[in-house]
C-alpha cells in the first residue's frame, strides 16, 4: 500500500511543486504574476468556486503523502520507478475518459428564457494538450503542434525527467530527514 501512495507522491510532485512557485511568485508580485502558469487558471473569470476550493489538493498532497508514509518506508527508488507507470497509467486513462472541454447550455437572465452555451475547460493531467497560460519555454512540447503520440510522448518523458529532479533533489533527502 505504502508503495502506491509513494508514487503517486511522486507522480504529482512536478506539478504540485511548480504550484508553489506559481503561488508564492503571485504572493510576492502582490497578485500580478504567475512565473510557470500552472496555477493561473485561478484567475479565469469563468473558475468556479468549487473548481477553486478543490484545485487547494496541489497544495496539501505532498504533505499529506509525506505524513502516511511510514518512517521505514521512506521514499524507495522502487517507488519512483513505479510512478512512470502511474503517470502514463493517469494520462491515458484521462485522455479516454475526459474530454478537453464540455459544453453545456445555461440561463443568462432570471426568467431562464435567454440560453447560452458555455463551455469547461478539463484537460485533466495535460492529457489533451499543455495549459494555455504555461509559459515557460522548457516546458512547451507542442510548440509545433504535434501528432498526439508524439505530444504524449514528449509529455511523458518531461514530465518523469522532472519528477525525477525532485524526487532525488527533494523529496527524497527531506524523506529522511523527516524520519531520522
Amino acid at each position: 500500500r505504502e508503495l502506491i501512495i509513494m508514487a503517486h507522491l511522486i507522480t504529482v510532485s512536478i506539478d504540485q511543486v511548480l504550484w508553489y512557485v506559481d503561488l508564492i511568485g503571485w504572493v510576492v508580485s502582490r497578485g500580478t504574476t504567475f512565473p510557470i502558469g500552472v496555477a493561473k487558471y485561478l484567475t479565469w473569470p469563468q473558475t468556479s468556486i468549487t473548481t477553486r476550493i478543490t484545485s487547494t489538493h496541489h497544495l496539501w498532497t505532498i504533505p499529506l503523502a509525506m505524513h502516511v508514509i511510514s518512517p521505514e518506508s521512506r521514499l524507495d527508488v522502487t517507488a519512483y520507478i513505479f510512478s512512470a507507470f502511474v503517470m502514463v497509467l493517469n494520462v491515458l486513462l484521462s485522455r479516454w475518459m475526459t474530454p478537453s472541454t464540455i459544453a453545456y447550455e445555461g440561463t443568462n437572465n432570471i426568467d431562464g428564457k435567454e440560453r447560452k452555451i458555455h463551455s469547461k475547460y478539463l484537460n485533466v493531467n495535460l492529457s489533451h494538450e499543455l495549459w494555455k497560460d504555461i509559459t515557460f519555454s522548457f516546458l512547451q512540447i507542442q510548440h509545433d503542434d504535434p501528432p498526439v503520440t508524439l505530444y504524449l510522448f514528449r509529455l511523458f518523458w518531461r514530465w518523469q525527467a522532472l519528477n525525477g529532479i525532485i524526487y532525488f533533489a527533494v523529496l527524497r533527502p527531506l524523506s529522511k530527514i523527516c524520519f531520522e
